[in-house]
C-alpha cells in the first residue's frame, strides 16, 4: 500500500517536470523563429546594406552586442535556439531507432545545453569585445 502512494505522488512531479521540458523547448523554438532573423537582419543584411545608421567604425556585431539590452537579447536568442535544437535532435534520434539509448542522449543532450549556455554567458559577459567594461 505504501509502494502505490509513493507512485502516485512521484508520478505528478515527473509530469509536471517534463511539462515544463516541453514548454522550455517551445519557448526556444519561438524565439529561434522570431529573433534569430532579427539578428541575421541586423548584422548580415541591413549594416552591410547600409539601411542601418551607424557610421563604418564600428564591427557589426556592436549592433547587437554593444549594450547589456543587446547582450541578453543575443544570449536569449542563442540559448533557446540551442535548447529547442538539442531537445529536437535528440528527439529525432530517438524517433529513428535510437530509443533503447534515450537516456544517455537526454543526459549528453542536457550536458551540451547547460555547456553552451555557460559557455555562451562566458563569451558574452567576459570576452565580448564590444560591450563596455561593466
Amino acid at each position: 500500500m505504501a509502494a502505490g502512494v509513493e507512485m502516485r505522488e512521484e508520478a505528478p512531479r515527473v509530469a509536471r517536470l517534463h511539462a515544463i521540458l516541453w514548454g522550455i523547448f517551445s519557448l526556444g523554438g519561438m524565439l529561434a523563429a522570431f529573433l534569430l532573423p532579427v539578428m541575421i537582419y541586423l548584422t548580415g543584411i541591413a549594416y552591410p546594406l547600409g539601411l542601418w545608421p551607424l557610421n563604418g567604425s564600428r564591427d557589426p556585431s556592436f549592433l547587437v552586442m554593444g549594450t547589456l539590452l543587446g547582450v541578453l537579447f543575443v544570449f536569449v536568442t542563442v540559448a533557446g535556439s540551442l535548447f529547442h535544437g538539442i531537445f529536437r535532435f535528440q528527439s529525432a534520434l530517438t524517433e529513428v531507432g535510437l530509443l533503447r539509448l534515450k537516456k544517455g542522449l537526454e543526459a549528453a543532450g542536457y550536458l551540451i545545453i547547460f555547456a553552451g549556455i555557460i559557455l555562451l554567458a562566458y563569451y558574452l559577459l567576459v570576452l565580448n569585445p564590444s560591450l563596455p567594461a561593466l
